[in-house]
């Protein structure tokens, strides 16, 4: 679905974009936690949904799609977080390359 203008009304969704920090433990080992980013107000499409198994117990996963004003620091490996609900960026696209719409193909885990 291509996004060519940021139309404002449909960026509903209020989540905070927020990076992994890794701090050394002082034993030779990292720990991590999450910090927010920013707050920014996307457009979210559910794309699909499946259940599997793993480690003996049934585990859902539903794929979305992010739609958003363009932003320079989004990476994959960052997250999107509403309430309980976690987003994981896979992929960052800059819709039609203008530096005004991106696109970002995230995972939810249920």
């Amino acid at each position: 679905m291509r996004r060519s203008k940021s139309n404002t009304s449909r960026l509903r969704h209020k989540l905070w974009l927020q990076q992994r920090i890794e701090t050394a433990d002082g034993a030779g080992g990292y720990s991590s936690t999450w910090q927010n980013v920013a707050e920014c107000w996307v457009e979210l499409w559910p794309l699909s949904g499946r259940q599997f198994y793993f480690a003996g117990h049934v585990q859902s996963e539903v794929t979305h799609r992010i739609f958003m004003r363009f932003r320079l620091d989004v990476k994959a490996g960052m997250r999107f977080v509403q309430d309980e609900r976690v987003f994981l960026i896979r992929a960052v696209l800059n819709s039609e390359e203008r530096n005004d719409v991106m696109e970002i193909a995230v995972e939810e885990r249920v």
